[in-house]
């Protein structure tokens, strides 16, 4: 039993290094598959990417609510830090922070570069601001919603936003990203696979003559099948091997122009690259396709082939 099982291993390892030795005699047309397959893989693992980075940004930006209140411009200003000593006494308040115009106007010029406009302007146009961060029980976006309204009664309040509103916008971008992801991959993996089937179909049909002898002397199909199914992994793994590499290359070249994106934004984010889990599922996606491939589409073409 156990030499019978050496034997059968034997065979399949023969097969699997035959049908890679077989796609090297043929160096020219399966670059060209490869490359096509390759490109083909790439595309998924570049979305991937990209809906994976923007799910790290938005996480990463999931800060507490704040809200923040422009108040009239008439009042003055000891008014405005009677009103923020006010709102400091609320129980759904636990922090408040009072920015002048003045410092608003200074921190603008430090961080906008716009200080020779500013110059220009005969008064200062903005207005007092109050940033207010809710106590912990009032963090949720329907509290917030509800905090935000009962500010706005307030008369020396112009104006509530609530912070959290970009957020939500980050969200629907991470979720529209995902999406497009999900079904572009879903695209280009069809592609994957429909390129694979027609090569191997192509294969059966140009070994036609071999497969009718080798019918005639009692192989049967599924061992005449076996190396179309090595080959059609093969495929999927070395094409899945350049698209790696490939990504690499593309995050590589990317991580320079988003780095210098997150500087605008006061962040020190770098672009994420594949991880070995994420590799190996891509290695084993790609072959499994590879396998599939072979299987429907060689494997119906030789039921077709009869021996003469």
């Amino acid at each position: 039993m156990a030499r019978e099982q050496t034997g059968y291993f034997a065979v399949h390892k023969q097969q699997c290094l035959g049908a890679l030795k077989e796609l090297m005699r043929r160096p020219l047309g399966n670059i060209l598959t490869l490359a096509v397959l390759s490109f083909a893989l790439t595309l998924p693992a570049s979305f991937y990417l990209l809906a994976k980075n923007v799910a790290l940004v938005a996480q990463a930006w999931q800060n507490p609510t704040q809200l923040t209140l422009y108040l009239d411009q008439n009042i003055s200003q000891p008014v405005a830090n009677q009103f923020s000593d006010q709102l400091r006494g609320w129980p759904e308040i636990e922090s408040v922070e009072y920015i002048s115009p003045q410092q608003g106007l200074a921190d603008f010029r430090d961080h906008a570069g716009f200080d020779q406009a500013l110059s220009l302007l005969d008064e200062n146009p903005l207005p007092s601001v109050v940033v207010v961060r809710p106590a912990s029980e009032w963090q949720t976006s329907e509290r917030a919603t509800e905090l935000a309204a009962k500010i706005r009664t307030e008369p020396t309040v112009d104006e509530v936003r609530l912070d959290s509103d970009w957020l939500q916008r980050l969200a629907a971008i991470k979720d529209l990203a995902v999406t497009m992801a999900t079904l572009m991959s879903g695209l280009m993996l069809f592609a994957v696979f429909l390129i694979v089937g027609n090569t191997l179909r192509l294969q059966v049909q140009n070994h036609k003559n071999e497969i009718q002898v080798m019918k005639l002397v009692g192989a049967t199909d599924s061992f005449i099948l076996r190396p179309y199914l090595y080959t059609g992994a093969w495929y999927g793994f070395i094409g899945a091997a350049v698209a790696w590499v490939l990504t690499a290359i593309v995050t590589i070249l990317l991580d320079n122009a988003v780095a210098k994106l997150a500087a605008l934004y006061d962040s020190s984010y770098r672009l994420v690259g594949l991880r070995w889990d994420e590799t190996l599922i891509l290695f084993m996606v790609a072959a499994f396709l590879g396998l599939l491939a072979a299987r429907l589409s060689a494997g119906r073409h030789l039921k077709e082939i009869e021996p003469i």
